[in-house]
């Protein structure tokens, strides 16, 4: 994915360069880029706005998203407590986060074939509780990473939540991976 109006710089580069998480060549090409682009420039400053406003939000309990291993990696160095899983299509994994998690990380892994966007949702008792769009970068294939607050698992009692995925190409919609979290409640040091 492109910024709009500018083909030089990818959506993926511009998240990944204010995290410092580029190649040297890289982000030498790009710092090159958006000090003549003045449209990728003021995007660039936008998203490294995003991506500071990110720790503190989800440390408040307001906000989860779809990110990158660059912005996990920028909220591990900030100290951020993260807990992560990994999930497989089908897969049933026993999940809990500890009283000091600041957010849990969920990589999802999935073949995306052609889709250009997919929808994530999360049901409890067959409730839908959570429901996030976002677009497949081509730097991450075969796995995404959707990071939301503990303090908002924290909240939940010991269910089972179901993750679906389902994949956008054009037109097309259509299911692409299940996972059951079977979540065990709050744990205690």
């Amino acid at each position: 994915m492109t910024t709009p109006g500018c083909g030089q710089i990818s959506f993926a580069a511009l998240t990944d360069y204010p995290v410092g998480e580029l190649p040297g060549t890289d982000a030498t090409a790009i710092e090159d880029h958006l000090f003549s682009c003045a449209e990728c420039g003021t995007r660039a400053a936008e998203l490294d706005q995003l991506v500071r406003a990110i720790g503190p939000a989800v440390r408040s309990a307001e906000v989860g998203g779809f990110v990158t291993d660059a912005v996990l990696n920028r909220l591990a160095r900030e100290g951020v407590r993260t807990r992560t899983f990994a999930l497989s299509p089908g897969a049933v994994v026993p999940c809990a986060v500890w009283e000091d998690d600041e957010v849990m990380a969920l990589r999802l892994r999935a073949e995306f074939g052609v889709a250009s966007e997919i929808t994530m949702s999360q049901r409890v008792a067959g409730n839908e509780v959570l429901r996030a769009t976002g677009h497949i970068a081509s730097s991450s294939p075969g796995e995404l990473v959707y990071a939301l607050p503990a303090a908002w698992v924290r909240q939940l009692p010991a269910v089972e939540i179901e993750v679906l995925l389902t994949a956008h190409g054009g037109d097309d919609e259509r299911p692409l991976a299940r996972y059951t979290l079977v979540h065990e409640g709050s744990l205690r040091r």
